[in-house]
């Protein structure tokens, strides 16, 4: 029992180092390109993998099958093309990882014979790429999908509207002890495992 904890613990921390990497890389470099340098002073145009993880969010990722990351510091006003940059950027992360579940689920069907670890850690991976993206895009901060609803605010609402993302990281947390956080994202986990199952077999 203790060596299969071990065992899922280690196959689901690669996973979600590969889940968490490319997406969060990719947004700090586009928001790099397009003139922000913010990513690039606090470190994050980086594929180490340990500047993107958060902890809380990993451990969650692992038990729960869901979780989240450090989030990319952006300042739209800082990039060209502004709030339309902006809206393309933050839907690059769950664009990303939604292009990730396909690779690492093709991945794990041609892996499937091979190594049941290779298999567990690609099946989790894409799971894991593909509720993210669904996670992410919910509109709390500092989720890409709070960032979608800053885009699409009026331009003087949307730096008000981002500088509150530490209070939703602490609902964010808030929910999860409380166990909200689990039981609406249930039904979710379930039909991405099914479909993850699909994609795999």
């Amino acid at each position: 029992m203790i060596k299969r904890f071990v065992e899922l613990s280690i196959t689901g921390f690669i996973a979600v180092i590969m889940a968490i990497t490319p997406r969060e890389y990719i947004k700090a470099r586009l928001a790099l390109m397009f003139g922000d340098q913010t990513p690039k002073k606090v470190g994050r145009v980086s594929l180490n993998p340990f500047v993107h993880l958060d902890p809380i969010g990993t451990v969650t990722f692992i038990f729960l099958d869901f979780g989240w990351s450090r989030p990319v510091p952006i300042r739209p006003w800082n990039l060209r093309g502004k709030k339309k940059t902006f809206l393309f950027v933050s839907l690059s992360g769950p664009a990303v990882g939604v292009l990730c579940f396909v690779i690492y689920g093709y991945l794990a069907n041609a892996a499937a014979v091979e190594n049941k670890y290779v298999f567990e850690t690609l099946y989790k991976a894409a799971k894991f790429s593909l509720t993210y993206s669904l996670f992410s895009l919910f509109p709390i901060p500092p989720l890409d999908g709070s960032k979608v609803l800053g885009a699409l605010l009026p331009e003087n609402y949307t730096e008000w509207y981002l500088k509150y993302e530490v209070y939703g990281v602490l609902f964010m947390l808030a929910l999860l002890v409380l166990w909200i956080m689990p039981l609406v994202m249930n039904p979710f986990v379930d039909f991405i495992d099914k479909l993850t199952n699909l994609v795999t077999s």
